[in-house]
């Protein structure tokens, strides 16, 4: 028997695959790579291994491959996926490469739209829709597109894309929703009713009946009652409990809110229920139910920010019915009692709102020490409220520098650039928000870059008020370089203020593109000079040595660092100038892992 060829067995590889046999396929498949280095092969065998679930083995196939054939989008795709699977933030970094390699790749822009779709990233995710529809026209992706629209609050797009575009299928969920925002609730109930009656999908009923509430309150009334009487259906009992208090018919929405606590006890039902008992007078009966409820939840923390509305509630039903004092003892006992970062602001909130700020900023500060984001965050805003800004500035510091997921960076660069905190006039914050997120450009989601366009916005207005030209134009330019297609705060054209306003002030107008400097213009703030550092760090002689070492080799490892100081006791050095950097908001120094000479150490400041 004549053996099979290398060719014959390459397409058996292919045809194990395509059955779904990865595990065969990919015995092959190394078989095969044994004789030669196919690349089609590899990268079969690399994709075997995803679809086996073997993400680690495939991230290390595909990162390989990525080096072979970096103008692969394929590669980089499947990249993205392994490590979407590892719930890796660097997969959005290749999904981006790789429709940027091949923008007609639809499994890569696919699974770029989704991954963007899964993270509420709706802006980053319009101009990936807007092109798979153009190529494909798939009523996924329309729908998909559609929800966009609405999501961002274009909800008309969202119809025009609709009357463009889906053809009969008045049916979609996506086209009730954009009607209903575009405040055309009565056609939204028809259309919401007539599929219903097709389907029997309660999905439709729910939307028919909130749609007819919004033009005609006492046939939704009646509508309601009748539909809850022949289906319980949790959603809908919800929003006819909702609707009969907006009417003032308290008693029955609590009758409504009681039938729904017989099959279940959420949380937020529970909530309701406190807040019906507050509005009809029961303020003892409120407080009660919602004291049973918090101790429940502070029992399980299954839900951190729903442990938070209702201590919320709870705080307000005390100071509205009980005295100060009364209202402080019977919340220490209860809340503050328990030691987590939601009960400790709330217990802060509660001094602040009785006028009692030395209370509250103890409180504020042991929620920070509790969980340095959370309570962090809320400590600075006090700060910040409270007009002690150099405080504020070093706890940001902090937080800046330890913060390590990208969504954090994020919600921490929103508040730093608010108009209402004030944060953004820090400008040594300022700088070094700018440096983290141009660290973590590739892995930044629309919302956070456009907090870094914000902040280049705000460096530039500061440059300009400095009568630094180059930087300030500089500056607007790298902010347009960053700025998402479709942003809210920020528009392209506050950036070309800025620069006309450069051209107009300066004398002698010189141009930044071609200049020695030009790329290396400081988006960071300057680098502080070692003896400063020192000094502000009160560092030791080792110290001293350790951070001038690394700031000359950028990188070095223990062994290095044990000739330089004469001493085996380099790590508890390391970790020593590591913490006091940190406890004065600088990151200077990173551990990279142990190598054969020990741990590496890699200097991190500017």
């Amino acid at each position: 028997m004549i053996p099979a060829t290398s060719e014959d067995r390459k397409k058996e590889a292919f045809r194990l695959f395509e059955d779904g046999r990865y595990h065969e396929s990919l015995q092959l498949c190394m078989e095969l790579l044994k004789e030669s280095k196919d690349p089609a092969v590899e990268i079969l065998a690399a994709t075997n291994l995803y679809a086996a679930g073997r993400a680690d083995e495939a991230e290390v196939f595909f990162r390989d491959l990525a080096m072979k054939m970096p103008d692969s989008s394929y590669v980089h795709s499947y990249l993205g996926k392994v490590l979407e699977a590892r719930k890796d933030e660097g997969a959005i970094a290749e999904y981006a490469l790789a429709v940027h390699l091949d923008p007609s790749n639809q499994d890569a822009l696919r699974s770029y739209a989704e991954y963007l779709l899964t993270h509420q990233d709706f802006r980053g995710a319009l101009p990936v829709l807007r092109r798979l529809v153009q190529l494909a026209k798939k009523q996924s992706d329309i729908k998909n597109l559609m929800r966009t629209f609405i999501e961002i609050g274009e909800a008309g797009e969202a119809l025009a894309t609709y009357a463009e575009l889906a053809g009969d299928h008045e049916t979609m969920h996506e086209y009730i929703d954009a009607l209903a925002k575009t405040h055309d609730y009565r056609k939204a109930a028809e259309s919401a009713l007539r599929w219903y009656r097709k389907t029997e999908d309660p999905v439709l009923l729910r939307k028919y009946l909130d749609a007819l509430s919004h033009y005609d309150v006492p046939a939704a009334l009646e509508a309601y009652a009748s539909h809850t009487l022949a289906r319980a259906d949790n959603g809908i009992l919800f929003d006819y409990a909702l609707l009969l208090q907006s009417t003032g018919n308290l008693p029955r929405a609590q009758g409504m809110i009681r039938q729904l606590l017989t099959g279940s006890r959420d949380p937020v039902y529970r909530l309701a229920e406190c807040d019906l008992l507050s509005a009809m007078g029961q303020d003892n009966e409120a407080i009660a139910a919602c004291e049973a409820l918090i101790r429940e939840e502070l029992a399980a923390k299954n839900d951190l920010t729903m442990l938070g509305r209702i201590i919320s509630r709870y705080r307000t039903f005390l100071t509205s019915s009980l005295t100060a004092d009364e209202a402080c003892r019977r919340f220490l006992t209860l809340v503050a009692s328990d030691v987590n970062v939601v009960s400790l602001l709330e217990t802060a909130r509660l001094y602040e709102q009785l006028g009692n700020t030395a209370e509250a900023r103890a409180w504020y500060y042991r929620a920070y020490r509790a969980d340095f984001l959370t309570g962090g965050l809320a400590y600075a805003r006090f700060l910040s409220s409270s007009g002690e800004e150099r405080e504020c500035e070093k706890v940001m510091l902090y937080i800046l520098a330890n913060v390590r997921k990208s969504t954090d960076l994020s919600h921490v660069a929103a508040v730093i650039v608010s108009e209402t905190g004030g944060m953004f006039r820090l400008k040594r914050l300022m700088g070094h928000l700018i440096q983290r997120l141009e660290e973590r450009r590739t892995t930044l989601s629309s919302e956070g870059l456009e907090q870094l366009a914000i902040a280049f916005f705000t460096a530039g207005s500061y440059a300009l008020e400095e009568m630094d030209y180059a930087g300030c134009k500089y500056y607007c330019l790298c902010g347009m370089d960053v700025l998402p297609v479709y942003t809210q705060a920020i528009h392209h054209e506050d950036f070309l203020q800025l620069i006309r306003a450069c051209k107009e002030r300066s004398i002698a107008d010189r141009p930044i593109m071609n200049m020695p400097h030009a790329g290396k213009h400081p988006a960071a703030p300057p680098g502080v000079q070692a003896q400063e550092i020192s000094d502000q760090l009160g560092l030791s002689e080792q110290e001293q040595k350790i951070l001038g070492f690394l700031r000359s080799h950028r990188k070095a490892s223990e062994m290095e660092l044990r000739k330089l100081l004469g001493t085996r006791r380099v790590v508890g050095v390391v970790n020593r100038l590591i913490q006091k950097a940190a406890a004065e908001g600088m990151h200077l120094i990173e551990k990279k892992g142990v190598g054969e000479d020990g741990e590496v150490y890699e200097y991190t400041g500017t």
